[in-house]
């Protein structure tokens, strides 16, 4: 008896000391200077950074990984993170079988598109937040984007046990399917075909996707697809008739000045519309799509004569020093929720804040011009947009052009002061690749008549791209303090070079120039290898071999930039080995990728110009 009850007594310690001993691990996020890493430091999930003790950490316990890729002004990712990731039930069974990882996708660029690309091979689609299970070794088991609780738990159940029951098995699909995936990346033998002028293939394969209705391309969601646009607009002048291409690039262009994808008050903007007519957006605003969208419009004026697209470039640069500007370099991004976690709540109206804030005149022409009687998108208000031009309204109104633009001004303004005592979180970190296409945004302005004015803020943020995140050796792609936030990938290096060059070729500046030169050698060396360029430079889990090229996305082709810099860049130019490179890639991407050569638009000008290059050699061969 005395015996039974030592014996218990020791159960009952193992078991106090078994429930008081601390977990494996904790969350890591807290005070984290990433934004959206940050957000998730108080959640009961044990989040561990990205990085090779999160990788260890799985080998170790023997636990798959689970990753789940987000950014800090992604409205689903709040949405997920309220529903789920602050559960006491998914935390549980997330603390307990797997090794929870944040991952900031602006900061990992690299990673996510790895993931990114799983998830759309076998799902079909894919976005964020982003979630994928890995093996500890870093096989993709499985991944999926948003869903509700429900499903998220059934689905961490169903991994759970099988990871339980038959880890090996599990290992062996995975690992299996990585190499089919590998396999299916290779293209094959390129088609015995004769090289033929990009610029019609692109404007062909467009017209297939085209919305002459809206403008844009394709019938649900609209994005503003910088990249293709601005090859679009070069493509006209290789055109024997470019009428049609013409009015279906004007078209574009205006619906997305005017409607929804535009702040009509704040100026900026947004990352897209949920609706093919681009009415309602998804209310993010981008660093990188504001700066591409100044690129754009300011080709668009000189390419159109049209001095309606440079005001809207100038005034969208003027929102991106106004608000994103601190001093030295541009923000990320601000979120589409406010602090409240409303979507949208920042931009949105509702008829009682309209009528204590504008006069009687002014809410008859502002809800005639801005406002229209359809229920709201939202039950926040409605998002203003132009319902009609300028003349239109004034003989809707029977008021004078001049009186009525004026009014809608002084009642523009007034909303526009009011906004401003409204909360909007901001992501304020810099990152290298978008303040790149910043640098270039404010290179394009300068040399468009509007030079002393944006020089200052052009030479502050080429000094911080080469004092801060340029330490001689490598570049970073953000900093906090003197800890860097993480590495440069390939488009950070591509982009930053192109920045640097396009400011240099603006001002003069000979120190930019020398440091774009150095940047896009380092992009070819890092990131090219056996004919196929890699995003990161040094993977932690088993990537695919490259791509023989990154196709055009929210950002242009990385690879593509990593070209144009190097057919352009004085200083590059002659270095006879990395133009045999250049060579060798451009033809390998003519020969393969031309039937998709819309996806790949930032690359029509440089197969181009190597099909103008080859044309007379070809001849001095056959003769």
């Amino acid at each position: 008896m005395k015996l039974l009850r030592v014996w218990i007594a020791c159960l009952a310690l193992l078991a106090t000391l078994a429930f008081a001993a601390p977990p494996p691990f904790e969350n890591r996020l807290a005070d984290h200077p990433s934004p959206y890493l940050a957000m998730h430091g108080r959640d009961p999930v044990r989040w561990q950074p990205w990085g090779a003790e999160a990788v260890e950490l799985a080998r170790k316990l023997n636990r798959p990984l689970f990753i789940s890729s987000g950014y800090f002004s992604c409205h689903w990712c709040h949405v997920m993170q309220r529903e789920s990731y602050q559960a006491p039930l998914v935390a549980k069974i997330l603390n307990t079988w797997f090794v929870p990882v944040k991952v900031d996708r602006e900061l990992d660029p690299a990673l996510d598109a790895h993931l990114i690309e799983f998830v759309e091979l076998t799902r079909g689609r894919a976005g964020w937040p982003l979630n994928v299970f890995l093996t500890p070794e870093g096989y993709p088991i499985v991944g999926f984007t948003y869903l509700k609780r429900e499903a998220f738990v059934a689905l961490l159940n169903q991994v759970r046990d099988r990871w339980r029951d038959e880890p090996d098995e599990l290992r062996r699909v995975a690992a299996a399917a990585l190499e089919e995936w590998r396999a299916m990346r290779d293209p094959g033998d390129p088609p015995q075909a004769p090289r033929v002028p990009m610029a019609p293939k692109l404007v062909e394969q467009a017209s297939r996707l085209m919305d002459e209705m809206d403008g844009g391309f394709g019938q649900q969601n609209k994005f503003p697809m910088v990249p293709q646009l601005r090859a679009l607009i070069r493509a006209r002048g290789k055109l024997d008739d470019s009428a049609r291409l013409d009015d279906f690039l004007r078209l574009t262009l205006d619906r997305m000045a005017s409607q929804g994808l535009h702040d009509l008050f704040g100026g900026g903007f947004f990352r897209y519309t949920v609706d093919p007519g681009w009415h309602t957006p998804h209310y993010e605003k981008m660093l990188y799509d504001n700066a591409q969208m100044v690129s754009l419009y300011l080709q668009a004026a000189a390419a159109f004569n049209a001095p309606r697209y440079r005001a809207t470039a100038l005034e969208t640069l003027d929102f991106m020093l106004r608000d994103m500007w601190r001093g030295d370099h541009f923000i990320a991004s601000f979120s589409a929720v406010d602090a409240q976690g409303r979507e949208g709540a920042y931009y949105l109206w509702n008829d009682e804040e309209l009528k204590k804030l504008l006069t009687p005149e002014q809410l008859k022409l502002a809800r005639l011009a801005w406002f229209d009687d359809a229920p709201p998108e939202s039950p926040l208000g409605r998002l203003p947009r132009w319902h009609a031009d300028l003349d239109t309204l004034a003989t809707r109104s029977g008021v004078p052009p001049r009186t009525l633009r004026d009014t809608l001004e002084t009642a523009r303004k007034r909303l526009e002061q009011a906004r401003r005592a409204r909360s909007l979180p901001a992501d304020h970190k810099g990152l290298a690749a978008w303040n790149g296409l910043a640098l270039s945004a404010l290179a394009d302005a300068a040399i468009s008549g509007q030079g002393r004015r944006y020089r200052e803020p052009g030479a502050r943020l080429a000094a911080w791209l080469a004092s801060r995140l340029w330490d001689g050796e490598k570049l970073v792609r953000a900093r906090d303090g003197e800890r860097a936030l993480a590495e440069g990938s390939l488009e950070d290096y591509a982009l930053v070079a192109k920045g640097l060059s396009d400011w240099g070729r603006a001002t003069g500046d000979r120190a930019a120039m020398k440091l774009a030169a150095t940047l896009v050698r380092q992009a070819w060396k890092r990131f090219y290898r056996n004919g196929r360029w890699m995003e990161a430079d040094k993977p932690l889990i088993p990537m695919l071999d490259g791509k023989l090229a990154l196709d055009d996305g929210h950002l242009p082709s990385a690879s593509a930039v990593a070209v144009a810099v190097a057919r352009t860049l004085e200083g590059v130019r002659g270095d006879k080995r990395l133009a045999g490179q250049v060579d060798a890639h451009l033809d390998e991407v003519c020969a393969r990728l031309t039937d998709s050569i819309f996806w790949y638009a930032s690359y029509v000008e440089w197969l181009d110009r190597q099909l103008a290059l080859a044309v007379p050699h070809a001849g001095a061969v056959g003769e």
